[in-house]
């Protein structure tokens, strides 16, 4: 008798152990990040999320852009995400992506939307009044404190150059902002006459019923073109001298 307790004591035992096995999910959920404003021929990436919690098995993607291009356009995998590289059409307004799914039993299809806006073009034109041309010298566009952009540009002895950054303003609130345009941000070998290295403009975005990137655009395009006389610290091996 305690034999035949201790028998069945041990299949409930086992019994209780056995793993319970999950539901399939019945669809894929898809998220996107990564970009969503570009301008003009821009590229920007697009990053495909999928939730872990999917239907079984590997899955074959396609994708496809109402206007613009797209690289790849086609995959397969088990991955939690992927990317896709956007080239934004020609001409302003949307461009929606459209990605399906499938493991061959389940098929899914989502949908993102990038908005393809004109550039607001923050620039600067720079005189250089020496007598020593220069190269590689850095400027760094920035937004609101935050860095927009970075590149170098050459200067010739006694002429002027312009540098310039397309930028995609979006979704700035309603308020004072400031877009400012440092040269040499390391120090390095050139400065505004008064001593400092960075250009500073602020403008303000105010409620209208045509919403505010017209009024930005409007705003920036006439502030943003200012002049910038370079003048030389004394480290002349950045320079070059010009015969």
């Amino acid at each position: 008798m305690i034999l035949i307790a201790a028998v069945i004591s041990l299949l409930l035992t086992s019994a209780l152990a056995l793993p319970v096995m999950a539901d399939e999910a019945s669809d894929y959920r898809v998220s996107f990040s990564g970009a969503e404003y570009l301008i003009p021929s821009e590229q920007g990436v697009v990053v495909v999320n999928i939730a872990t919690d999917r239907p079984l098995g590997d899955y074959t993607w396609n994708a496809s852009i109402s206007s613009g291009q797209i690289t790849p356009n086609k995959g397969s995998g088990s991955a939690d995400s992927f990317n896709i590289t956007v080239t934004a059409p020609a001409t302003t307004g949307d461009a929606v992506l459209s990605l399906s799914l499938t493991n061959g039993t389940v098929n899914h299809t989502s949908t993102y939307t990038l908005h393809v806006i004109q550039a607001t073009v923050i620039s600067a034109t720079v005189k250089n009044s020496g007598f020593l041309a220069m190269d590689d010298v850095k400027v760094r566009f920035l937004a609101d404190g935050a860095v927009l952009n970075e590149t170098t540009f050459n200067i010739a002895a006694n002429s002027t150059s312009t540098v310039s950054y397309n930028w995609t303003a979006h979704g700035l609130s309603a308020g004072e902002h400031t877009v400012q345009v440092m040269l040499d941000p390391d120090n390095e070998y050139v400065r505004f006459l008064d001593g400092s290295s960075t250009y500073t403009s602020k403008f303000f975005v105010g409620e209208s019923i045509w919403g505010t990137m017209n009024i930005i655009l409007a705003i920036l395009v006439a502030i943003l073109a200012f002049i910038v006389f370079l003048t030389y610290m004394n480290r002349g091996k950045k320079g070059k001298k010009k015969n």
